[in-house]
């Protein structure tokens, strides 16, 4: 684990209004980067030839993260978060943004593979069509 710079804490000034601010921080944004890389990943190691997810989803989420910030009030917050991340907001093949995301596409690599058991458990369990929002939590949770 760990990378990304900012140790984790977010980078307002003022007090985060609503549900997503959390997610505006360096941690939160790496998170996301993991979560969208998860697939890929998983579909590597199961399935090589065939890759059905899209590994530009994270490319996507930085780009448009920098063109709507200032829609939202956000630009200078997200501006400092891109510039501690060091990622080049005007260059698409940016090598700090390839370094960032090939790093996600690891995490995501070591979290499915620490709990390959976990992951084929619940695989198994939405696989049947049978299981609840509850026995998916249960399976996660190892109850």
């Amino acid at each position: 684990g760990g990378g990304g710079g900012g140790g984790g804490g977010t980078l307002f000034k003022k007090k985060p209004t609503t549900i997503l601010d959390p997610l505006l921080s360096n941690a939160g944004i790496l998170k996301i980067l993991i979560w969208l890389m998860a697939p890929v990943a998983m579909e590597q190691m199961k399935y090589p030839q065939l890759i059905a997810s899209d590994p530009r989803e994270a490319n996507g989420l930085l780009k448009r993260l920098m063109e709507k910030a200032d829609k939202v009030g956000m630009k200078e917050d997200v501006e400092q978060l891109i510039m501690d991340m060091n990622i080049d907001s005007e260059d698409d093949d940016n090598n700090n943004k390839s370094m960032i995301i090939k790093w996600a596409y690891n995490e995501a690599n070591v979290l499915i593979r620490t709990h390959m058991n976990v992951c084929e458990e619940l695989t198994q369990s939405l696989a049947g069509g049978a299981s609840t929002v509850g026995d998916c939590v249960a399976v996660l949770e190892d109850w």
